[in-house]
Formats: C-alpha cells, structure tokens, sequence
C-alpha cells in the first residue's frame, strides 16, 4: 500500500519539485537583468517556502482537527502542542528538501550562486518556523476546514506574488512602498537575495523582522488554542 502511494504521488512530485521550478526560473530568469537575477532564486524560494508551510500546515492542522485526530491524541495523553508541532516539523522539512533542488537549478540555468551559506540556511530555518506558525493560526481561526483550504490558499498567494519578492522594495513607489513592509515574505525574500549576494549583516537585518513575525504569530496562536 505504501509503495502504491508513493508511486501515485510521485508523478506529481516531480512536475512541482523539478520541472516546475525549472519553467518558472527560467521564465523570470529570461526577462530579469544580471543584477536582479538573485531576486528570481529568492522569489521563488519564498514562494515554496509560503506554499509548504502556510498552505500545507494550515490544511492539514484543518483535516486533522475535522476527522478527530487531535481530540484523539489529547484524550490519549498526548499534549495539543506537542502533536501541533510534530505537523510543523513534518511539513517544514519536506518544503525545505525542495529548496536544494532550486538552489541547484538556479545555478545551472541562471548561474547564480550563493555567496553566504550560513545566513541562507539560518533564513530558511527561520522562515519555515515563521511559516508554519502562520499555517496553525490560519488552520484553528476557522472551523471550517473549505474555509481554511480556501483562505490558506489566497494568503499563500498574496504574500508571494504581490508582495516584492522577486524585486526590492524599493522598485515600488511611495507611499506604498511601506506597506510591504507590512507583508512577512518581503523578509524572507530580502533576506535570501541578501545571502545570494554575500551581505551578512544586511541578511541577518532581515532575518530580525522574520523573527519578530515568528513572535508575533506565536502570540496570536496561543490566543486562539485557550
């Protein structure tokens, strides 16, 4: 049984693991200039990064919660926490196996290499964790778990295509240019550009603001699991 999932699944898996990524950095990669090339590795990581935690993690706290897992596990003897977080981890590591495959895609296609390994792989812990916290807020603020899918679908969206992810913030225009300031992935995407291009105190500068959103959403989640 386990060996007819996987081989379900893996067809799809390896459109949006490899060759998806292939056709959208080489797409961006075309119509972006030398200097900004970085933005469209950093785009994109920010773009599965949203998609394997926000998405991921808030559809599948949902379903749990609608088919009885997690009363189960509580009535079980096992914290609501700890079962909320064994989810995060599960999700958070399979979106960040992806991130080798685009890295090494970006190389190769794009030519594009990272310059500073240590801040990349801190902003990629960090903005998985910032993620994932986003995804539980998002999987119990609704009852419904539609709601969840749709809602979860449409942030994920929002905060990847019209937050400046593939561009810096400062190509868009006042006044609106402080309101991406307001958006969580325009961190993680300047952060990453930042360690493709070898700023380590620039990356760790954004890497601050991705914890203070990490903080932030933990708040919230605690408000909403009393």
């Amino acid at each position: 049984m386990g060996f007819k999932t996987i081989k379900a699944y893996l067809p799809s898996f390896l459109f949006f693991s490899i060759f998806f990524p292939i056709g959208l950095l080489t797409l961006f990669g075309s119509i972006s200039s030398g200097d900004y090339s970085p933005f469209v590795i950093s785009g994109t990581l920010t773009f599965y990064i949203s998609l394997g935690t926000i998405t991921s993690v808030a559809q599948t706290l949902a379903s749990e919660r609608q088919s009885g897992r997690i009363s189960l596990m509580i009535a079980s003897g096992i914290p609501r926490e700890l079962y909320i977080v064994s989810i995060m981890l599960t999700n958070g590591l399979s979106t960040l196996l992806v991130v080798p495959i685009i890295v090494f895609i970006g190389e190769v296609f794009l030519h594009v290499y990272v310059e500073s390994i240590p801040s990349l792989v801190l902003t990629l812990a960090l903005s998985a964790f910032m993620g994932s916290m986003l995804g539980t807020d998002l999987g119990f603020a609704f009852k419904n778990v539609y709601a969840v899918n749709q809602y979860s679908s449409i942030i994920t969206f929002v905060l990847s295509f019209f937050a400046p992810v593939y561009y810096p913030p400062s190509a868009v225009s006042l006044p609106f240019r402080y309101l991406t300031y307001l958006e969580p992935t325009t961190y993680v995407s300047q952060a990453i550009f930042s360690s493709y291009s070898g700023e380590l105190i620039t990356s760790l500068e954004w890497c601050a603001g991705i914890i203070v959103y990490s903080i932030i959403f933990m708040i919230i989640s605690r408000i909403i699991l009393r």
